[in-house]
């Protein structure tokens, strides 16, 4: 290709090779002195930060991907929450445990106060404050209030996100099924001991 000069640097990102910018001159030889090397360096240094950047962006869409199939999967109820009492957003299987819709959810209406039972609202407000210090909600059992008004016995347990203050996200699997096959076995308990 008759080049009369040509320039070859690596892209480092934290040391590490990310690429190579490779530039020829076909016109000047001797076209990449030390003396003009300023631009070419700005330009690997740049290119460096921009390969970094599109793969960290890539990772965090493909987590985001993954997280978002659990969520919409349905196996367990999976809700993000402000301090406030607010739900953001809810998956389906969330929905039927507590008996609110979509549109409660679109609207804004839906909040996390309204399916906590009276008598567990001031004990969250201590384990959000507990949640705000950076600690974690271990999952516990518990009941959560049905829309109808009906208890139905639960899972959960959730976190705050790193960095955003009074959001977070919380899980929720209804034991409905479980408490129903332990009452069936201790019947039949009783039953045998008569």
């Amino acid at each position: 290709h008759h080049v009369r000069s040509v320039l070859c640097m690596p892209l480092l990102e934290q040391a590490r090779p990310v690429g190579v910018l490779y530039l020829e001159n076909r016109l000047t030889a001797g076209a990449f002195t030390p003396a003009r090397m300023a631009l070419p360096k700005l330009l690997v240094s740049e290119a460096a930060i921009s390969i970094e950047n599109a793969r960290l962006y890539r990772d965090l869409q493909e987590r985001e991907g993954r997280v978002r199939r659990l969520i919409d999967a349905n196996i367990i109820g999976i809700f993000i929450w402000h301090a406030d009492g607010r739900v953001f957003d809810a998956n389906e299987e969330l929905l039927r445990i507590i008996g609110h819709s979509r549109e409660d959810v679109a609207s804004g209406r839906l909040r996390w106060t309204d399916f906590t039972l009276p008598e567990n609202r001031e004990r969250d407000l201590r384990v959000l404050e507990e949640l705000r210090q950076g600690g974690r909600l271990k999952a516990s059992e518990r009941e959560l209030l049905r829309k109808d008004g009906t208890r139905v016995p639960v899972l959960t347990g959730g976190t705050m996100f790193e960095g955003v203050r009074d959001e977070g996200v919380a899980f929720v699997v209804d034991l409905t099924e479980r408490r129903r096959a332990e009452q069936a076995l201790l019947e039949r308990e009783r039953e045998s001991l008569l």
